[in-house]
């Protein structure tokens, strides 16, 4: 089910960072599928892709990560990108 945090009395703390990426509550960009028929995706808007190349139904076009899978990890989203990039090089060096 869907995680609800609860405050912990006296748990605060202060991190300081140069940077925050907040990336909660995400979903595919509805915009895809009406701007790109040619993209195919799912019932639930996300990309369509290759599990082991991200190669998507658009020759030279990649996704990864959770335009695809829906929300993950960022470990599981840098495994996608890895594996894309790989099969992008190979697109483009005509192998």
């Amino acid at each position: 089910g869907r995680r609800r945090p609860q405050p912990v009395a006296g748990s605060e703390f202060v991190v300081e960072v140069d940077t925050v990426v907040v990336a909660i509550g995400n979903g595919p960009n509805p915009l895809v599928p009406s701007t790109t028929p040619d993209l195919k995706t799912n019932r639930w808007g996300n990309i369509v892709a290759d599990p082991e190349t991200g190669a998507t139904s658009m020759p030279g076009v990649y996704a990864g990560g959770d335009i695809v899978t829906g929300a993950a990890t960022v470990i599981q989203a840098m495994g996608a990108g890895k594996k894309a990039a790989a099969a992008m090089h190979q697109y483009l060096s005509g192998k």
